[in-house]
């Protein structure tokens, strides 16, 4: 115990030492220094950044200053090239004109020089000169009449035996001014002795030049002379015209005239008679302007100065120069007999066209074209004599050919034309199912090569133009085709084209490309006149077969034998000169004349429209007749108006009236925009109606939406911001007719439509809104019959394809 004891003993004996501690008031001044401290330092760093800050800057407006002055120099050496270059583009543009102006003064003394050397100085008019018309060369200036005024030929020539204003003509008599053998010899020692003796005369030689023409003057009058002894025929003739001209002026001078039939007058109107009967002469007989001039003037030689002419035309048709080339053809229809210019225009296509070998399609679409447009600026006989003439062109090759074994091209080159001449619109469909339909009778090789080609050409147009038609035609190739040999290789391929024709699919004729005759109809209203058209004259094969007994009713003011329609004989006879799909009437029932009128069915046609509905075997039967009436005058409209009026004002729904507007809608593209028109004025006027009449105009939309003949936008008119009872019970009745009847896939066809366009933001936004609100929100309004689970499914559905579009794969 003593041990421990002393241990605690030694420690209590240790001193402790005592620690320093700062008192308060050091603590406080040390505080005090640290926040001066502080204060100073962080003036010190503002007083820092301000000065480097006030430096930066006047750096920086220094810079500015300097790129200003920069750019304002840059400026002034820009403006100083400027103004250098402006003032040497004028130099040099007045020294351009200058040189310009001293080349045409050289020009024109040359011009001059060489007119003294080959004696063009008498001519005084400046217009083209005639020799230029006959050959055909007047669209080298661009007139078809010689009115343009040419100096440097205007003289040309005159003295060579071209042209003459003063009298008769020496030269004339040969077969054409430029061609002629001695005209040429002339000319050509005219050129050799002006080189050789050009040195002289540009010196001072020209009075030898006078000399030297004064002889070949002499010489050309001693030639006339010659001619007008009596060697010249049609020299003698234009003398003959001349002196009866005397004649007829002296005949003025005492009194005569002649009045508008071409007999001769006294002063007092008594008819003086004449011995000898002229052209021009009295005896009382009447002889037309057009034979006066044909007895007075060689018709041969200006058929074959016009033919030059169109010939000139037609070699360079093309696309980019079918405009002015028209109008000239155009002009010289006003010039020229319009039979002269149909026949010639005819013969030159002929010949172009018509050959052994297949002629290139582009040329004879280019050749379709220009007969379009002749037809619309011309007249409606131009076409009409083209339809003609190829029509007998055609079957004169067609009796004459080997049908079994033939295998030159000239009847596929004419089909190819005829075909054309369709698809410009100038003739009817009923002409070219007329040509087919006797092309199957005889179906021979020829036959089934003929109509491979008229199909290829003109297939999808006819398909267009009347698909009834198109559809026995079909149907009667492949009756005969069943009859053939099944080896045979034509008539497979033939039935391959029907089919493609038949299913609108372009992609399996092979090498088969309507690209450039498409862009050609395109533009073709450009290059008619503002307020004609191409007029479609309903032509069938036998109106033109006995046209040259029976004549043309197509043609205005023509005459013609057959009867027409509304006559009593006509009648009788089940077509006998009618046109197809005539305004023929027909007898109905009182009884459904008083229900149209009770329908308030208020004009004629809708009348119609009713009765022919009503009156229906079946909705074939009624879409046969409807389209029997054609879509003129906008038919379309007052057939979709019937149908729906009538399905609204059913009592209870039926699908009759919907089922028609859908077979309609898909045979002609003008009825489903009616049928759309349609629906939209019938929602606007759902305030006004019955729960029955909505649910049966409901019932109608989503027939129309579920078979796919109108969008689900159609209801796009709905204002969705402002509802209406109407309207909600309505679109409740479309909506659950679509989602309740259809597959998945259908309902996902029927909103990707929709949600593909753009401009359909704000249907698809109220769409879905309704079918969030309206739908999902209310299920107690909603009939208790629904599988609502159903509904909900295929809301959600909708919803998710309304907005495909707008999601990013």
């Amino acid at each position: 115990m003593s041990k421990f004891k002393g241990k605690k003993s030694k420690k209590k004996a240790e001193p402790e030492v005592p620690k320093k501690r700062n008192t308060i008031l050091k603590r406080k001044q040390e505080r005090q220094l640290k926040k001066k401290l502080k204060k100073e330092g962080k003036k010190q760093f503002i007083e820092s950044k301000s000065k480097k800050k006030e430096k930066i800057e006047e750096e920086e407006a220094k810079k500015a200053v300097i790129e200003k002055e920069k750019a304002k120099k840059k400026e002034r050496l820009k403006k100083k090239k400027e103004n250098k270059a402006k003032k040497l583009e004028k130099e040099q543009s007045e020294q351009r004109k200058n040189r310009l102006l001293e080349d045409n003064k050289d020009e024109e003394k040359e011009i001059k020089r060489l007119e003294k050397l080959l004696g063009m100085k008498r001519r005084k008019s400046k217009n083209l000169p005639k020799s230029f018309l006959d050959d055909g060369l007047d669209y080298l200036f661009g007139s078809t009449t010689g009115d343009v005024a040419y100096d440097g030929l205007g003289s040309d020539l005159e003295d060579m035996g071209e042209f003459e204003e003063g009298g008769s003509n020496a030269e004339e008599s040969g077969e054409d001014g430029m061609e002629n053998a001695s005209d040429n010899d002339q000319f050509d020692d005219m050129m050799e002795a002006q080189d050789d003796s050009e040195g002289e005369e540009e010196i001072s030689g020209e009075e030898d030049e006078n000399e030297d023409f004064d002889d070949q003057n002499v010489e050309d009058e001693g030639e006339e002379s010659d001619y007008d002894d009596g060697n010249d025929p049609e020299q003698s003739d234009d003398e003959n015209e001349a002196s009866e001209n005397d004649d007829e002026n002296k005949s003025d001078n005492d009194g005569v005239w002649e009045d508008i039939y071409g007999r001769k007058r006294a002063k007092d109107g008594s008819i003086i008679g004449s011995e000898g009967g002229g052209v021009g002469g009295g005896g009382g007989k009447y002889i037309p302007p057009a034979l006066r001039k044909a007895a007075g003037a060689d018709k041969k030689k200006d058929l074959e100065r016009l033919k030059k002419q169109l010939k000139g035309n037609l070699n360079r048709l093309a696309e980019s120069n079918m405009h002015s080339i028209a109008a000239q053809i155009e002009n010289m229809y006003r010039q020229n007999s319009r039979n002269d210019m149909n026949e010639t225009i005819f013969s030159l296509i002929t010949e172009a066209i018509v050959s052994p070998v297949n002629t290139p399609e582009r040329l004879v679409t280019e050749y379709a074209m220009l007969i379009a447009i002749m037809h619309a600026n011309v007249g409606s006989e131009v076409g009409a004599h083209f339809i003609e003439e190829f029509n007998k062109l055609f079957f004169q090759y067609y009796r004459t050919a080997n049908l079994n074994e033939d295998t030159s091209k000239e009847l596929d080159n004419i089909m190819v034309m005829l075909a054309y001449i369709f698809n410009f619109r100038i003739i009817d469909s009923k002409y070219i199912f007329e040509l087919l339909s006797l092309l199957i009778e005889s179906f021979k090789p020829k036959d089934i090569e003929l109509i491979l080609v008229c199909l290829r050409t003109a297939g999808f147009v006819i398909r267009k133009a009347d698909p009834l038609a198109m559809k026995n035609l079909i149907l009667e190739i492949q009756n005969k085709a069943s009859t053939c040999a099944s080896s045979d290789s034509r008539v497979q391929f033939m039935l391959d084209v029907l089919l493609a024709v038949k299913n609108n699919n372009v992609n399996k004729i092979p090498n088969y490309d309507p690209s450039h005759f498409e862009h050609l109809k395109k533009i073709l209203k450009t290059f008619i006149r503002e307020g004609n058209f191409v007029s479609e004259m309903k032509i069938g094969l036998k109106d033109l077969e006995n046209a040259d007994t029976l004549g043309g009713w197509w043609i205005v003011g023509s005459y013609y034998a057959g009867n027409l329609v509304g006559s009593a004989e006509g009648s009788r006879e089940p077509g006998g000169g009618r046109e197809p799909g005539g305004d023929n009437k027909e007898e109905f029932s009182a009884k459904l004349l008083e229900l149209a009128r009770k329908m308030r069915m208020n004009t004629d046609s809708r009348r119609k429209i009713f009765c022919i509905i009503m009156s229906a075997e079946d909705y074939l039967d009624a879409t046969e007749k409807l389209l029997k009436l054609g879509t003129k005058n906008q038919t379309e409209r007052d057939v979709m108006f019937v149908l729906l009026d009538s399905s609204v004002q059913e009592k209870t729904y039926n699908p009759f009236y919907a089922h028609l507007a859908v077979k309609l809608s898909g045979i002609e593209r003008k009825y489903r925009l009616a049928n759309q028109f349609c629906i939209w004025d019938k929602i606007k006027l759902t305030a006004d109606m019955k729960d029955s009449q909505l649910e049966n105009l409901g019932k109608y939309i989503s027939h129309m939406v579920r078979e796919k003949s109108q969008s689900i936008a159609v209801l796009r008119t709905v204002h969705f911001a402002e509802m209406n009872k109407p309207n909600v019970k309505l679109l409740r009745q479309v909506i659950f007719d679509v989602l309740l009847n259809e597959k998945e896939e259908d309902i996902r066809l029927i909103f990707e439509v929709v949600s593909k366009n753009p401009k359909l933001n704000m249907f698809r936004e109220g769409f879905k809104l309704f079918l969030r609100h309206f739908i999902l929100k209310k299920k107690k309004h909603l009939d208790k019959s629904l599988d609502f689970n159903k509904v909900e499914e295929r809301v959600k559905l909708a919803e998710f394809y309304l907005t495909t579009a707008s999601l990013k794969l």
